[in-house]
Order: C-alpha cells, then structure tokens, then sequence
C-alpha cells in the first residue's frame, strides 16, 4: 500500500500542522509503514502534544493550560514569559526554540521541560509547596535559580545553564539527579546554599564540566550530602576575575566525587583545585591538577576524615585547628606509597582493629537509583527489509532538496529508500528530522555507501540536527569524514542505526567535544560507535571524543558496541542508563581519561571479553548472562563501585601480560578476581568476592599480585554512590 504526497508549486504546506515541504512539481510516492509499529514511549508523548505556531506564541500560557502539553516549531518564541504547573509540558523544537522566563509554579509535579533556549533569561522553581518529579532535558545558557524553594526527587539532565539554589534561610533540594551538567565561560556555575533547620541532601551530580569559568566556579555551603561522578574542570579563573578554589565546599556533612580531572594551566590566576570543609570527604580517581608556581595545596578542614583510593597530584594539607580527622588513603601516586594503603601516613602492612574507619566504609545504606525498563525498539521493516529494498524508488533528491531549501528536512511517516548519501552541512541549521523511530526509517538501496554524511561549512555553529529516525542499511548511518573540523554541542535523539558496518564513523575528525546523544541505539551493527583517528595524533586531525554522553541507549547484537581507540587522549565520556546485550564486544576504548558507565546492564555477551583496553569506571553496573571465553575485562584497569558482575567467569585477564590496577568498591563479584599471570595492584572495599573468600574482608590491598587484609571484618556491600536518601 502506498500513499501520495503531492508537493503543488504554490503549496508549501500539506497535510497537517505538523510537517512542512519544499516545493516540488514532481509528485513523491512513500510506502506507507506496516501497521502495528509504534514510536518509543517519550516519541509518543512529544509527537501528540499541541503544535503552537510560532505566529501564535503570544498565546503560549494559553495553550499549556488549555492542552496541558505543547510542543513548539523552530524558531523565537521569546517575548512571553510563562508559569508550568502539574503535568505541564513544553517541547522546544529538536534544533532547540527560543524561549523568555520560566516559573515552575511551587506545588508543582510532573512538569516537563524540553530542548529550550531561554537564552540570558531564568528557570525559577518558586518558593512555597514541594516542586517534585519534574524534568528538565537540554535547556541551554540560562540561569536555572531557586530562593527558598523545596525541591526533590526532580531530574536535570543535559543542563547547559548555570545552576543558583539558594535555600541558605528556608527550603532544601534533595534527592535530585543532575545528570550531564555543562557551563562555559560564566561564574558562578554551581551555587548550591543549603540550612540547618532544612537540611539539603541526597543530590547526585552524574558528570559535570564547569569549562573555562571567567572567575569563581562553584559555591556550594551548608549542606548535609552531595555526590559528584566524573567532575571535570578545566582553566577556572580564565580572565581572572575571581579569587576561590575551583571546588569551594563549606560547612559540609558527607561529601563524595569520583573521576575528578582537569587542571588550570592557562587560567590567568591559578588557583587551587578545592577548599573543603567537610565532615567526611571520599575521593575515588581524582587527578585535577593545580598548575601554579609556586604551587598552592588545596585544603580541608581539620575535622574532616578522610577515604581515598586511586589518585594523584595536588595533595591537600589541613586548614588550622586540633586535627580530628583521619586520612586513609590507597593508591595515591608521587608520595612514596603508590601501593600502599596508609593510615594518618603510616603504611599498613597487616590486619588492624579500626572501628571508626570501618564504620565509615560500611557507610549508610540508601536505596539504589531504580533500574531502566528497557522498551523493546521499533523494527519497523522487520526481517525481511533486504528483500523489500529491491526495485524501489531512489528519494535521495527528494530529502536532499529539502536540506538544501529548508535547512531541515522534516519528514512524515513513510519509509524513504535512497541510493546514495545525503549530504548534511555542520552549520547550526541543517538536519533531518522524521516523525519517530518507529514511523520514519531512511534505507540504503544498498550497503555500499553512508546514509549520511557530514560535510564542512565556513560558517555557523560546528552542529547539526538528527531526530526520531530510524537509519538502516548503507555501509554507514552517518559518516564523518577527515575534512570535518570539530563537532561540538551536537544533541541527536530517538535515533536507531539497524544493519550497518559503522552505525556512527568518525573518520579522523578534529574532534567530537560536549555532545549529548539522547536514545541513540544500534543494532546489529559490525560496529556501533566508531572513532576512527588518524593512527599518528596528527594536530590537524586528532580525532579526539571528548565529554560525550550517551544516555539510555541500547547496543544490540553488535560485533563491537563501542570502538573509541584514540590516538590524543579522549577525555571524560560516559555510557549513563545504557544497556549492553548480545554483543561480541561492549567497549573497546584505548587513550581514554575517565570514561565511565552508570547504570548500565551488560547481558549476554560471548566474545573473549566484554570490556578492553582503557580502565573503565562502572557506577552500579549489572553484568549477567555473560559467557566470555577469556575473562570480563582484558584492561589496565578498573573502577567498580556498587555493582553486581554475577556470572562465574574470571573478571580479570590473565592472557595478557601488562599491569593491571583494580579498584572494587562496595560490590557483588561471583567470578574468580585473581589473576594467574601478568603483575596487579589493586584495593578491595566491603565487596562480596564470593570465588575468593581469603580476601572476601571489608579492606583488601593487592601489591605486585599479593594481597594483604587491612580490616578483616565481613563486608556488607550495597551502593553508595548512585542512591535516594532516606527523608
């Protein structure tokens, strides 16, 4: 069955408010898609809200009362500021709208807020009654700011815009995931005021990049917890027009960051990298590094005990005061203990008796960020697309001529076979939108050319627009070849790569810098996500992937999910609500800085391993129903806290002679942790080691592959990094 678009001469519109075409003489016949197939659920949700048009935005607060949920065209729809209130929800366009002020009435639950440009203006979320379950995703260079208001359990993701809590006389924030928080050149970035009579606490800050601040970076004061994975700061101070630490943290309870990196080289004033006043501070990876001369220490408070495992650079000393605090510390390099475990500066050798210690590594129990219920992907062509292919139109012009007239191309629903790339210019402005995974699906004729590919533009931002498709066959889904300079502050989403030898190549580019990739999936794919450098880091096309965050995507029955071999250190990338099934390969990274997985499951994998090379940080992973023929991870190292790697396979390669270092915190590990060849180090905190019940103890050091039990009491793992507080 098909139906028939018929694009007039004097009609630029046709067949609803949703969709507009380029003008054509040519009649352009689409097969219509079988029935039965559906968008993702969130698809579902924005594709039936109300269209406002952008000739009608003066009646924007109207329509949200009237609709309850609207979505906005490209466009400027500034000028009229609006109130959200319970169930309320604003889609900006994918290429993100402009907005004016925005007051999240208190009260509120349930409001939704979605790729918006407020630019220079304010998100409130207003004092009064509890602001709840609210979500906010790619909101771009505002100030998100709160005074006195309550705020939990609410969701921030893929925040652009600085963030202003001010909650230091009445309110709190708790329980609060701010998942993929970006701010460049502003100060502050973060401020974060909490109160006595109120606590605050609970927040987790899942990746963070405060990129060159023109002064001060964060403020952050009086608050009962805060949790930071992967923190990344790089030349706070640029214009030198602040005085503070890049991490100021005063009047504290427990604070823990993990993945902490970057450094201030070519910042006007340097710094320190913090000034923490708190009563217990954890640390797990942390390498920020002050580059000043002559070099400032970084402080804590004299109370404030201490455990830190894995790390380097910018050892703190203590603020004046009866020092009361204790240091544990493991692992931490250039001080003459990088093997060790070392207690108040004493090296531990043998089992002690340390109740305060232990009972700060056991730690309060919390419940565990909740699991993804992973939707099964739209297949809209099914198995037999290869066949259906044969014999049918070539639409490459038709879309091409809608990039080249509209700057997107905005497709309904329909299957569109092409028999060569479409050209997509990295400007700002260009792009392919269609009408949902499960609705809109572009197909290669053949497999011997990229569906799309990317090309240089003089001129505009260095990003481009791929939304709610699916893009199956070709040799590639999107191709990005050595003539692309950067590629920064691109946001795809709902987008499914099927049946390619790459489903995303870059092919050695400049770079790939803060990108967020939003339900990007790929199934049976040779390979998934593949960076592709120049093999000699050449400075003209380094081919770097930096800050990137793939949020609940799947990898489905991939020969490697994910290849990122860089040749110029990658830097702080994550994998955050991802699953991992069916692949022969999960992740293949090498040169990589603070890569990290959260949330993440891995079944079902039957290669040699499942994770290779770089050492990778996983933050309450699942790993089951996996049968690798060699071990789970064949890497310099690893990172594990609060997860559960339940098949009784070896975790740790022994067919590979280099080093080793393994970090396992808090954890469930079935299979054997011990390697028969190859040198490790290694630190094991209150995890459950069932195949190795020697040093299944509460602090286990590994150095040159001995192991040595520091506190040999029963461990009692359970996450304590990605969890809800308690009321």
């Amino acid at each position: 069955m098909k139906y028939l678009i018929y694009v007039l001469l004097f009609s630029p519109g046709v067949f609803s408010q949703n969709y507009q075409y380029a003008i054509e003489e040519a009649q352009i016949e689409i097969p219509v898609l079988p029935t039965g197939v559906n968008n993702q659920l969130e698809e579902i949700e924005y594709f039936k809200a109300y269209l406002l048009p952008i000739a009608k935005k003066a009646t924007l607060q109207q329509a949200l009362d009237t609709y309850g949920a609207v979505r906005l065209e490209r466009g400027d729809y500034s000028g009229v500021d609006i109130i959200m209130k319970t169930n309320q929800r604003l889609y900006g366009h994918p290429s993100l709208t402009q907005v004016s002020n925005i007051t999240i009435a208190a009260g509120s639950t349930n409001v939704h807020l979605e790729d918006l440009f407020p630019v220079g203006k304010e998100v409130t979320f207003q004092a009064g009654a509890i602001i709840s379950n609210c979500t906010l995703k790619t909101i771009k260079w505002c100030n998100i700011v709160a005074t006195n208001a309550r705020i939990e359990n609410n969701l921030f993701i893929n925040i652009m815009s600085s963030i202003n809590f001010n909650c230091s006389q009445s309110g709190y924030f708790r329980n609060n995931k701010i998942i993929k928080h970006q701010v460049h050149a502003s100060s502050n970035m973060l401020v974060l005021k909490g109160n006595s009579i109120t606590p605050s606490y609970g927040n987790v800050h899942l990746h963070s990049n405060f990129l060159t601040p023109a002064g001060d970076a964060t403020d952050i004061d009086n608050l009962q917890s805060i949790t930071f994975v992967g923190l990344d700061s790089e030349a706070w101070n640029f214009s030198g027009t602040g005085t503070k630490p890049m991490l100021v943290m005063q009047n504290m309870g427990d604070v823990k960051i993990t993945d902490f990196g970057g450094g201030n080289g070519y910042s006007t004033i340097k710094t320190p990298t913090f000034d923490i006043d708190a009563n217990n501070l954890f640390f797990f990876n942390k390498y920020i590094k002050n580059q000043s001369t002559p070099f400032i220490p970084p402080t804590i408070a004299a109370k404030t005990n201490v455990l830190y495992f894995a790390g380097e650079h910018d050892d703190y000393i203590r603020k004046s005061g009866n020092v009361t605090g204790f240091d544990l510390k493991g692992h931490f390099q250039g001080a003459g203990a990088n093997k060790d475990i070392t207690l108040n500066g004493a090296i531990q050798k043998s089992a002690i008796v340390q109740t305060t210690l232990s009972n700060a590594i056991l730690g309060t129990q919390y419940a565990p960020f909740e699991r993804t219920i992973w939707e099964k992907l739209p297949d809209p062509l099914g198995t037999n697309w290869k066949t259906e292919r044969v014999n049918k139109t070539d639409q490459t012009d038709f879309i091409q001529n809608l990039i080249n007239k509209n700057g997107i191309a905005e497709l309904p629903e329909g299957i569109f076979y092409i028999g060569s790339t479409l050209s997509l210019p990295i400007n700002g402005i260009n792009g392919i939108i269609g009408s949902g995974t499960g609705k809109t699906v572009i197909v290669g004729l053949t497999d011997t050319f990229p569906l799309i590919t990317l090309k240089e533009s003089p001129s505009g931002d260095n990003n481009f627009i791929l939304s709610n498709v699916t893009l199956q066959g070709g040799n590639a889904g999107i191709f990005a070849p050595d003539e692309i300079d950067q590629i920064a502050f691109t946001n795809l989403k709902y987008v499914v790569f099927r049946n390619q030898n790459y489903g995303i190549h870059l092919y050695r580019n400049y770079g790939l810098d803060n990108c967020f990739f939003d339900s990007v999936s790929f199934l049976d794919c040779k390979i998934g996500f593949f960076q592709d450098p120049n093999p000699a880091n050449s400075q003209s096309d380094p081919g770097y992937v930096d800050k990137v965050v793939f949020y609940n995507g799947q990898y489905l029955n991939c020969g490697t999910a994910i290849s990122m071999r860089a040749t110029r250190a990658d830097n702080l990338n994550a994998w955050i609500n991802c699953k991992f099934d069916g692949n022969s390969l999960a992740i293949d990274i090498s040169g990589n800085n603070f890569p990290l997985a959260a949330n993440c499951d891995f079944t079902n994998h039957t290669g040699p391993n499942i994770i290779r090379d770089s050492p990778l940080a996983l933050y309450s992973c699942n790993f089951y129903n996996n049968a690798p023929t060699d071990a789970v991870f064949r890497a310099q190292g690893s990172y594990l806290e609060g997860c559960n790697l339940l098949d009784n396979v070896p975790v740790f390669s022994s067919t590979v002679h280099y080093g080793m270092s393994n970090y396992i915190l808090n954890s469930t590990i079935k299979g054997d942790v011990i390697r028969t060849y190859g040198m490790t180090q290694g630190i094991f905190v209150n995890s459950n080691l069932q195949a190795n019940p020697q040093i299944n103890k509460l602090l286990v050091n590994v150095k040159d592959n001995v192991p040595t039990v520091i506190l040999n009491t029963t461990p009692n793992p359970y996450p304590q990094l990605l969890v809800t507080h308690g009321n």
